[in-house]
């Protein structure tokens, strides 16, 4: 089964100062399922990669996709629609559209499984398709 990236996981892995990088690398080490990257989550990763270590990290990441280590997913007219509405249910907590894309995403593909270390964001969303995102590492 795939499991769908959060920024943040990537960013870790990417970062040596980062408190979670080490759980990071190992987890990207050992993982040995298809790993999922939404396309806005791409644009996302590379604004943090470089702000925070410049052009190399972020040709880093695509050189992964372009060889095929990470899948890009593009979305779908009903991943955006599924989208909104998640972000509308979840108005309160004020969601961004990459992180209820990303459950939307989840949804379509029937994954249940997110790297991710940035957490709160995505727990707001109540998918439909699990009681509960399982989030990794």
């Amino acid at each position: 089964m795939a499991v769908l990236l959060d920024p943040s996981a990537v960013l870790a892995a990417a970062d040596a100062a980062d408190l979670n990088h080490r759980a990071a690398a190992v987890w990207f080490e050992r993982a040995d399922e298809p790993l999922l990257l939404g396309a806005l989550s791409l644009a996302e990763l590379d604004v943090v990669l470089q702000r925070e270590l410049g052009a190399p990290a972020s040709q880093a990441v695509l050189a992964s996709v372009v060889a095929g280590s990470i899948r890009l997913v593009a979305p779908t007219p009903e991943d955006l629609r599924r989208a909104a509405e998640l972000m509308a249910e979840a108005a309160e907590h004020r969601p961004r559209l990459a992180d209820a894309l990303l459950v939307a995403t989840a949804e379509r593909l029937g994954i249940r499984r997110v790297a991710a270390f940035d957490r709160r964001p995505l727990a707001v969303f109540r998918p439909r398709h699990v009681r509960n995102l399982d989030f990794e590492p």
